[in-house]
């Protein structure tokens, strides 16, 4: 009889792991989707403005980065277009950096040359695809690291 009760004892025990292991990870993928909800919002309401006047391609390209931390965006541009990329961060970064290069790694545009501007309008001379690097650049005070939103956008001119 004693076995009987340890027995269920610890599948009790088992089963309320199990509970509590289920309700963390549903925890974590709501404050993930919440996060990334947000960022989108961020994308909208802040950085699509400044796209204008050009048309929003449609695409918001966000994500969470600290600092130091690197996203690589793969586009295809299309000749004949004009376009206006737009990366940005929340206020709290320190800034962000980003550098265009071609499918060969060959570097078309690095904001760095431009005191960090946060877009670049640009011609497009043969469809091609290329990779947007975006880094969030560290803060000289190293006792705080920051993390927040980073948004991609990329709006096309209309005749």
């Amino acid at each position: 009889m004693q076995k009987e009760g340890l027995r269920k004892y610890r599948i009790k025990r088992k089963s309320n792991r199990f509970i509590i292991g289920g309700l963390v990870l549903l925890l974590g993928l709501f404050v993930s989707l919440n996060t990334f909800a947000q960022c989108v919002g961020f994308a909208k309401a802040v950085v699509k403005p400044g796209l204008s006047p050009y048309l929003h391609d449609g695409n918001y390209n966000s994500t969470i980065l600290g600092e130091g931390e690197t996203i690589v965006l793969r586009k295809t541009i299309f000749e004949g277009q004009k376009y206006r990329l737009i990366a940005q961060g929340v206020p709290e970064l320190p800034g962000i950096h980003f550098r265009v290069l071609d499918a060969d790694s060959g570097l078309l545009f690095d904001n760095a040359t431009v005191e960090y501007a946060s877009r670049w309008d640009f011609d497009v001379q043969t469809t091609r695809t290329i990779q947007v690097e975006v880094t969030v650049l560290e803060d000289e005070n190293p006792e705080f690291s920051t993390g927040g939103c980073v948004a991609i956008l990329f709006g096309l001119e209309m005749d």
